[in-house]
């Protein structure tokens, strides 16, 4: 059985057994493609269930297996958020989304209780699964800097979410137009990325290209970002369009 099925095995296992306890359970946190894999699966659609990451633009999420009928009001996720934020920003270094994660993986967490990572200048904010926060809190240095490490509340105003307005001039709404746009590649080069699975809509893999998008659609393009869509803002004589993105930065 390939990891794929394993995963989907796992999430319905999960929900079967909520169903016949009438209790809520957690996954550990999904990336995009697990998410997608496990939202066409047939076994979706057999049990209640829902996705949560602890803030509202969450890329990774837990799967939760219950609804409130079956199983009352659900309890608080078994979420924690971290700071990692350098003692000194006179003297820090310029650490990445990649620095941040490899001295978090380190110190032996598995990548399953590892949510987003969100880079406010040389700070991260680091959403895990509430076993791995004494781990976290014992973090004392990301490559050569010192940082230090805090619990915050999962409502903290610095991980609410910024946007980024961008109005793009495509001649259609279909998605390969858009990317091609939103990604600033040529369209033959943009075209590639969905073969590679790194397009998504909603947190689905979205290998039709032209697929068109509506308003609301949440489009992420792995390495280059993600926005919410807008819609169309204008036409011009020549029916090229005007439309609106707000990315998130």
């Amino acid at each position: 059985m390939d990891e794929q099925a394993l995963t989907v095995r796992h999430l319905q296992d999960l929900c079967r057994r909520s169903d016949r306890t009438g209790r809520w359970f957690y996954s550990g946190f999904l990336s995009l493609a697990e998410q997608d894999d496990w939202s066409r699966s047939p076994a979706a659609a057999e049990t209640p269930w829902r996705f949560c990451g602890g803030h509202e633009a969450a890329e990774r999420q837990l799967l939760a297996a219950g609804s409130e009928s079956l199983c009352g009001e659900p309890p608080d996720p078994p979420l924690s958020l971290v700071l990692l934020a350098p003692l000194s920003a006179r003297f820090a270094e310029a650490l990445s989304h990649r620095d941040f994660l490899g001295a978090v993986m380190n110190l032996g967490i598995e990548r399953s209780m590892i949510g987003d990572l969100l880079i406010r200048d040389s700070s991260a904010y680091v959403f895990c699964l509430r076993s791995a926060e004494p781990l976290l809190l014992s973090l004392s240095r990301v490559r050569n800097t010192s940082v230090r490490a805090e619990s915050l509340p999962l409502n903290s105003p610095d991980v609410q979410p910024t946007f980024q307005s961008l109005r793009l001039n495509v001649a259609s709404e279909r998605l390969d137009a858009v990317v091609a746009a939103f990604t600033g590649l040529s369209r033959g080069h943009a075209q590639a990325l969905f073969p590679a699975e790194k397009v998504f809509i909603n947190s689905r893999v979205m290998p039709d290209r032209s697929r068109v998008l509506s308003p609301g659609d949440v489009l992420s393009v792995r390495g280059y970002g993600k926005a919410i869509y807008d819609g169309i803002q204008q036409e011009s004589r020549k029916g090229r369009l005007f439309i609106l993105l707000r990315r998130y930065v």
